[in-house]
């Protein structure tokens, strides 16, 4: 719950739509960019070097998976409670730090460090524990209060747009450099562009909330009758999407026979061809119903994720990818700009609503990682798309919370 200014009705530091919001969100973008940036280098090929690292064992790098994403549960409503104490910006900074223990620690272990391979695999899931429980919420609420709400899909097309470009560069700088130096030059890079991300941090207009449900409570909550159709959707989310970001680079490792910087060369011109049509999307989100439009990007979306599960040559693979991008356009602009709307018009319940959400992308990538184990030991790599497809259509849940809300 927004702790309320003395001077104002609205249970924020400033109205939502005060000039004072002006600055805020570059700042806010900038960070989100920079952070981005680190992560585009390093995470797609991420799958890749710990699917090396365990022997070309998907079943290990799952279950590796599985266990970053479980210990997170009950970290989220600590957290929660304790950003209601430090505030958002000090909870973000925090958070950054512990993508930067990640990033060291694997630095560490592909430099040969003398510390077990496996203590290193623990302190880095730490890490990432900390920057899902402290950063993400933080931002969300942030996003939340500082993006205008009849231009909230144009802000984030155009904050998508820009990541984009990114990740047009990002994979194939990671793909030369690992080819040239390795992965713990990868690792390095991660390390420095997530240091230099905190300082728009300290430019943010700071003001606190208070999380006022307890532990378990929070769980509870979570499939109440309030937020159970935000809940199922995130859900479905979390687990499609970990398909993409787990199963994917270790697909195209295997068609592209372990060739790093084609991989990364791929990845960006898929990003290219969607570029322009990302800020499309974004303008009409605006004119028409996100309700409406995510249904339809959902049915693209699963469409695309069938096509992927029925290719196996390089060519097949560009066709159904470059499919496959315009409906995750079609499904993001939309999904994020009503889960912002509705995370704006939830009021004292904001923290709440985005802890919530947190919880449920977590659990739903536990569960699908899981399930991944078992398809993966029976059927092909392919098979988890399909999997992914059918999945995918449960994220039309998050059109019911508006309405019962």
């Amino acid at each position: 719950m927004p702790i309320t200014h003395p001077k104002t009705s609205f249970p924020f530091r400033h109205h939502r739509h005060s000039l004072a919001h002006g600055a805020a969100l570059p700042a806010l973008a900038t960070n989100r960019l920079l952070s981005f940036m680190a992560s585009s280098i390093v995470g797609v090929f991420l799958p890749i070097f710990l699917y090396e690292f365990f022997d070309l064992s998907v079943t290990a790098v799952l279950l590796w998976y599985a266990v970053n994403f479980a210990v997170k549960f009950p970290f989220q409503v600590w957290a929660a409670q304790i950003f209601s104490k430090i505030g958002l910006v000090s909870s973000m900074v925090i958070g950054t730090f512990g993508i930067m223990i990640f990033y060291w620690v694997f630095f560490l272990l592909d430099s040969g460090s003398s510390v077990n391979p496996f203590v290193l695999m623990g302190v880095g899931i730490f890490g990432l524990m900390i920057v899902s429980s402290f950063y993400w919420s933080p931002f969300n609420i942030d996003f939340a209060e500082f993006s205008p709400k009849e231009k909230r899909g144009v802000s984030l097309a155009k904050l998508y747009s820009l990541q984009q470009l990114v990740t047009v560069i990002a994979p194939v700088i990671a793909g030369w450099v690992i080819l040239t130096y390795g992965f713990r030059v990868n690792f390095f890079l991660g390390l420095i562009l997530s240091g230099i991300s905190v300082i728009p941090l300290f430019f943010l207009p700071t003001f606190s909330v208070k999380y006022e449900f307890g532990f378990y409570e929070s769980f509870k909550r979570l499939f109440s009758k309030r937020f159970r159709s935000m809940s199922l959707s995130m859900m479905a989310y979390g687990a499609e999407n970990i398909v993409g970001v787990v199963i994917w680079p270790i697909f195209l490792f295997a068609i592209f026979d372990g060739q790093y910087l084609e991989i990364g060369t791929f990845a960006a011109i898929i990003v290219i061809i969607g570029l322009v049509f990302e800020l499309v999307v974004g303008k009409e989100t605006d004119r028409f119903s996100p309700g409406k439009m995510l249904k339809f990007g959902t049915g693209v979306y699963a469409l695309g994720w069938v096509w992927k599960g029925l290719v196996d040559t390089v060519l097949g693979v560009f066709a159904a990818s470059t499919f496959h991008n315009f409906g995750a356009i079609l499904l993001r602009t939309p999904m994020d700009t009503l889960m912002y709307e509705q995370a704006a018009d939830s009021g004292h319940y904001i923290d709440e609503y985005t802890v919530l959400r947190e919880i449920a992308l977590g659990l739903g990538r536990v569960l699908m990682l899981m399930f991944l184990i078992l398809v993966t030991s029976l059927f092909t790599l392919g098979a988890s798309f399909f999997v992914a497809a059918f999945v995918s259509l449960g994220i039309n849940w998050l059109v019911g919370y508006k309405a019962e809300s």
